[in-house]
């Protein structure tokens, strides 16, 4: 069996059985449906090229794995499976109006956040029970992020990124990935030593049509952004950042005391500690890329 293949079922079987992947106190909704998967070899240069664009940190599929492996594991073969977790029609029409995120959607994206670090562990717990080396980067000691001079918001392994190095999508305005589901989407990924299995393609130029042309083609999102974080330039992450900050010193109390929210790891600078996530993504929603890539 190849990676594509394996971690497709593991992870399609977690979020069928998952009951954190529901919110019982909200109507027990789902947060998310099911993930679309990409696979990319570890050994592809575009992790070289994320070294350039992301981190000079961001680590490399080989060297994590035989870390994080048993002596004698076998690395002839090192794929990145990626996956694209799509939230649930209920979650995103809750929050495609208004100027801030919705209740539902805030609690569904913190507590997406906990379903996807348990789903990346049981994968990798599945696969190393079946003989195999598997990691997921973001639960290592090597995972970090923060912020630098030459790159702004960055990390040690970029789950967009990953994704995109998977054939999953291109960047859009907005700066999230469009994947053939949308851009209302979260990620995650682990390393494998299985040959990857049928590898979808992957443009040259990372960038969707509206980030490409500056807006010209849609660029709604920059309409649905309240605080004018998004430009023909892109996405202003600093100014995104505040607005997330005070939607979580708006919120969280409220929420944490109506609602069952899921603490998940929380990493920076260094610093890893369980907490809690609200998010806003009112630029993904009630725009075209919210749940397909219209140019596809």
């Amino acid at each position: 069996m190849n990676a594509l293949e394996c971690v497709r079922q593991l992870a399609r079987d977690f979020i069928a059985e998952s009951a954190e992947n529901h919110l019982e106190d909200l109507g027990d909704i789902r947060i998310f449906d099911m993930p679309i998967i990409g696979a990319v070899d570890g050994r592809d240069p575009i992790f070289q090229v994320l070294q350039e664009v992301v981190s000079p940190g961001h680590m490399v599929p080989p060297e994590i794995l035989e870390r994080h492996s048993p002596a004698g594991a076998d690395f002839s073969c090192v794929s990145v499976v990626s996956w694209a977790l799509p939230f649930s029609p209920e979650v995103r029409r809750s929050n495609q109006g208004g100027e801030w995120p919705s209740q539902l959607y805030s609690v569904a994206r913190n507590n997406g956040g906990a379903v996807i670090f348990k789903m990346s562990r049981r994968l990798t717990e599945k696969l190393r029970g079946s003989g195999l080396a598997a990691v997921s980067p973001v639960l290592t000691e090597g995972y970090d992020a923060f912020r630098s001079a030459e790159h702004g918001f960055s990390s040690t392994w970029s789950e967009r990124h990953v994704a995109y190095a998977a054939g999953l999508g291109s960047f859009g305005l907005h700066g999230s990935l469009i994947t053939p589901v949308g851009s209302y989407v979260r990620f995650g990924s682990i390393v494998v030593n299985l040959p990857p299995g049928p590898v979808a393609s992957r443009t040259d130029d990372y960038r969707a049509p509206c980030l490409a042309t500056g807006g010209d083609i849609c660029g709604l999102c920059r309409e649905r952004c309240p605080v004018g974080a998004i430009s023909e330039n892109g996405m202003d992450k600093e100014k995104c950042y505040m607005r997330r900050n005070e939607i979580r010193e708006r919120h969280l109390f409220n929420y944490a005391g109506k609602y069952r929210m899921l603490p998940s790891p929380i990493v920076k600078g260094g610093t890893r500690k369980e907490g809690y996530s609200l998010g806003c993504a009112l630029c993904l929603c009630g725009v075209p890329c919210e749940e397909t890539d219209p140019g596809s």
